[in-house]
């Protein structure tokens, strides 16, 4: 259904399925193996009973919100509750420790509180949620003191270019930035959602990040919430996880490849397929081991999406393509290596341009000045409807990430990339890891994926140490055991034509916070010290 350009309220075009499938399941929650479900005109209806709640307590347009609600039926419910009153979200990540939430509330500078009643208890040891003027208890009272009903089920209108919702980005190499989606922008997120997940009618979908869930609602696909502690998605039990495929007929699921390694490794052990017709998979690099393994462990078929918190989704590829692209041209140094992440989605515009340290001043010719010739290695950049503008109150993040063209804003990935003469992107590692050493540069993925091949090593990461130009190149290899001088050696020829000054072996790479899955990289000089 699409509204008049002057409603671009996103929560009354999430819930206009309502309309068209008032009785069909919208979500299903699992806790503990206890299933709860709601259906879309019930969840409608929750929606606007909190939506004017908020409205009647002084909460509307212009206001933030922190919702501090864990993924679940009350989240949604709350979260569309609060676009209902023409108020934005501020959404943080389930994994986010005291420092990151504080930073969040400096930031944002939220005028109302919403969390479930463990998060209540911020209230007592952080002075930042405390000064925050309004506080309400996700499904509480408080936001059951209007019917929706009663108030007519109005919703605030929005325009297009009013901000809907507040996330922030993993901060791994600083304080994180808060990233600013419009109700335009969630929208044409939707849509390009939409048409690269190819989502039937009939499917019942199992997402594992919140915002996959908004897709669903929009398209009017039952969404079965995974029984699971989203702050730890290599920790799930796959055993519950299968039990709930099963039995909720899931056809389709979406996550980070750390769930979905958990659950190749059961359907190994059991001799069964993951159950599904499409399993999309990403926020970290699928590396050809796991993309082996959900190649011949899924029914039907698995899915590399490649994005980031700025623009979701870029590129994407079949598991099985993944694969055969890397057999035919991955490996061997004349093809420049690198991991495929298929074609660029038809609405981004792609670029591949110098890589460069710091701000880039765009040339008066426009971004078009920067692009390197087709093949070469440089970094990723993007733009379109549904790739991030710009960051809230944060000039300095703006100006490092965002490169203004004319009306056209382009987003630095700060990833590395190629693409070959089949039109496909091939990452190849992050900018400010690349190894510069002896008047050559060297990214770290080839790298890394050749060192993968050795049977001691879990997972690898190659960097570089010291003042660009005069680096020592360091590959750190993650091995239960420790490295004889054999293993040692054989594993240093494998990178060829890599340089290896320095190899080291730890018990474990750090990961990232949000999908437990690709290196914290400064984590990892830490830990090296």
């Amino acid at each position: 259904m699409t509204l008049p350009p002057a409603d671009a309220n996103i929560a009354a075009r999430l819930l206009a399925r309502a309309a068209l499938h008032p009785t069909r399941p919208a979500i299903v929650e699992y806790r503990r193996g206890h299933a709860t479900r709601i259906g879309f005109a019930e969840l409608a209806s929750r929606v606007a009973t909190v939506g004017a709640s908020l409205r009647a307590q002084g909460v509307g347009a212009g206001d933030r919100v922190l919702l501090l609600v864990p993924m679940s039926i009350e989240l949604y419910a709350v979260l569309l509750g609060v676009l209902h009153a023409g108020a934005t979200a501020v959404f943080v990540d389930a994994w986010a420790d005291r420092r990151r939430m504080d930073a969040a509330v400096r930031v944002a500078a939220p005028q109302a509180f919403i969390g479930s009643w463990k998060a209540q208890l911020l209230r007592l040891v952080s002075p930042a949620v405390r000064r925050i003027p309004r506080h309400f208890v996700a499904g509480g009272r408080g936001l059951r003191a209007a019917s929706g009903a009663r108030e007519g089920a109005t919703h605030q209108p929005a325009r297009a270019d009013d901000p809907a919702l507040i996330t922030f980005t993993t901060g791994s190499t600083g304080a994180p930035k808060a990233a600013v989606r419009t109700h335009a922008f969630l929208w044409a997120q939707h849509e390009a959602l939409a048409a690269h997940l190819q989502l039937r009618d009939d499917d019942v979908d199992m997402p594992t990040l919140p915002i996959f869930v908004l897709n669903n609602l929009a398209l009017g696909v039952p969404s079965v919430i995974p029984d699971f502690d989203p702050r730890r998605p290599a920790e799930i039990d796959p055993a519950r996880v299968w039990a709930q495929l099963v039995a909720e007929g899931v056809t389709t699921t979406s996550g980070s490849p750390a769930f979905y390694d958990r659950l190749a490794a059961h359907a190994a052990v059991t001799g069964q397929r993951i159950p599904v017709r499409a399993l999309f998979t990403g926020g970290a690099p699928v590396l050809p081991p796991l993309a082996a393994r959900l190649a011949t462990q899924v029914r039907g078929t698995a899915h590399v999406v490649y994005g980031s918190t700025e623009a979701e989704p870029i590129a994407g590829i079949e598991m099985q393509a993944l694969l055969a692209a890397c057999d035919d041209g991955g490996a061997p140094a004349s093809t420049g290596g690198g991991l495929c992440v298929g074609r660029p989605v038809p609405q981004v515009e792609l670029r591949i341009i110098r890589a460069v340290d710091g701000v880039i001043d765009v040339p008066p010719d426009g971004v078009r000045a920067l692009e390197l010739p087709n093949g070469e290695t440089g970094e990723i950049v993007v733009s379109g409807a549904h790739v991030l503008r710009g960051y809230l109150n944060d000039p300095d993040a703006e100006r490092a990430a965002k490169l203004r063209d004319g009306d056209r804003v382009w987003h630095r990935t700060g990833d590395g990339g190629r693409l070959d003469t089949d039109g496909r992107l091939w990452l190849m590692g992050r900018v400010r890891e690349r190894v510069r050493r002896a008047g050559e540069e060297w990214w770290g993925l080839p790298a890394e994926l050749r060192a993968l091949g050795h049977a001691a090593v879990r997972h690898a990461a190659y960097l570089g140490v010291g003042a660009p130009g005069a680096q020592r190149a360091v590959l750190v290899v993650e091995s239960p055991e420790d490295l004889d001088a054999s293993a040692r050696a054989s594993i240093i020829a494998s990178v060829a034509p890599h340089p290896v000054d320095d190899l080291r072996r730890v018990a474990r790479i750090p990961r990232d916070p949000r999908h437990a899955s690709k290196t914290d990289s400064e984590a990892l000089r830490r830990l090296l010290g």
